[in-house]
């Protein structure tokens, strides 16, 4: 009985590990974050899809950046030498699309793209 007890809590605490992630980070490949700097007088809401450290391909939460000012997409990585599909929309525009190549990074940081 105390092995079926052990083996159950093990596959329960595997489980929860697989449910609840920790922190992303850039361990796995060369990746990066994203800032982004709104370099115009409107609100912007963007998201970014694209291959993260993981090799996985999958999408962002969405972001809000003032006016004039920056946000960095924070706990979200993106493989470097590569690019990502930057999706964004102010509030006088539709959706847009934009593919942004992300370079080599040297030390996992961050990559900022800067857009008018």
């Amino acid at each position: 009985m105390n092995r079926l007890t052990t083996s159950a809590l093990a596959v329960g605490a595997l489980c929860l590990g697989l449910a609840f992630p920790g922190t992303a980070s850039a361990d796995q490949v060369d990746a990066a974050q994203l800032q982004v700097c709104n370099n115009n007088p409107r609100l912007m809401t963007f998201f970014v899809v694209g291959y993260n450290q993981y090799h996985d391909w999958t999408g962002s939460q969405f972001w809000e950046v003032a006016p004039n000012s920056c946000t960095t997409a924070w706990n979200y990585w993106w493989q470097s030498n590569r690019s990502v599909e930057f999706h964004y929309q102010r509030s006088d525009i539709g959706w847009r699309t934009e593919v942004v190549y992300i370079p080599a990074q040297d030390d996992g940081g961050t990559w900022t793209y800067s857009i008018s």
